[in-house]
């Protein structure tokens, strides 16, 4: 197992920075083999349906950080009538995803928004990641929390994911516990002036690309279901996923729509 380095958290905005843009390079550069290994569906994903009420109306969804459309696949495939608005920055993996969901005989309606999430994150202008997206009845986030830096930003998307629900609707996210994986800390690097459970990982067997990732402690998946109990409570909490099925925690939220003259 990699060594630990001495955390000098909580990280600041330039290192946060220059982590975002490390992974940007990082999903630029290997676009093509890392879609070639994303294309199976998640069994935490079946769970998670399982939650959802039964519906003859197509189901809309907001799928922010959507990558190759994976998640889009796998919905037409449960047999749901899906109208997604799937927000990403990496153009190469939407086009991907885009050709895949074009080769199904019933492929869902998908509006697909190209933007860097990362920078309106850092500018603080989340609200130009939901352009045109109606109240949905389920807004996700796979894969991609781990990528954000910095408890302040991963709040953000949180709130941005309640903000795109219909009340009632459902919001899921993932968080990567990779540290539970020897084979994965074997080759993790800690990232210096990082925050506990900070690392870069690499990717197959190159050397010249490296992505922030951070490995989630329940103590703060706690916190940030905490920093929205004011717009939605959780309805389940769970692991899945990976060779051990306990790689991802997933949080499901509902939203809960604010009596009149309440102020959050």
């Amino acid at each position: 197992m990699a060594a630990h380095a001495t955390y000098t958290g909580p990280m600041d905005a330039m290192t946060a920075r220059r982590l975002s843009a490390l992974t940007t390079d990082f999903y630029a550069r290997t676009s093509t083999s890392f879609s070639a290994t994303r294309q199976a569906s998640w069994p935490g994903w079946a769970r998670l349906l399982a939650l959802l009420p039964e519906s003859a109306a197509p189901l809309q969804v907001y799928d922010l950080a959507c990558g190759n459309l994976r998640f889009e696949r796998y919905l037409a495939g449960s047999g749901r009538h899906v109208h997604a608005w799937s927000v990403d920055g990496a153009d190469e993996l939407l086009s991907l995803g885009m050709t895949s969901l074009g080769a199904l005989d019933c492929a869902p309606v998908v509006h697909v928004h190209q933007a860097d999430i990362m920078s309106a994150l850092f500018a603080g202008k989340v609200e130009e990641l939901l352009a045109d997206v109606p109240p949905c009845d389920l807004a996700v986030s796979f894969g991609f929390l781990h990528h954000v830096p910095m408890a302040c930003l991963r709040e953000q998307v949180l709130r941005l994911l309640v903000e795109s629900v219909r009340p009632g609707g459902t919001v899921a996210v993932s968080f990567w516990q990779f540290e539970r994986s020897a084979r994965i800390m074997a080759k993790a690097e800690p990232v210096a002036g990082g925050d506990a459970g900070d690392y870069l990982l690499g990717w197959q067997e190159r050397s010249d690309v490296k992505r922030y990732c951070h490995s989630f402690s329940e103590r703060e998946i706690d916190a940030l279901a905490d920093s929205v109990r004011a717009t939605a409570y959780e309805i389940a909490r769970f692991s899945s996923d990976g060779k051990t099925s306990d790689l991802n925690r997933y949080l499901v939220l509902q939203y809960r729509e604010q009596p009149s003259g309440t102020v959050a």
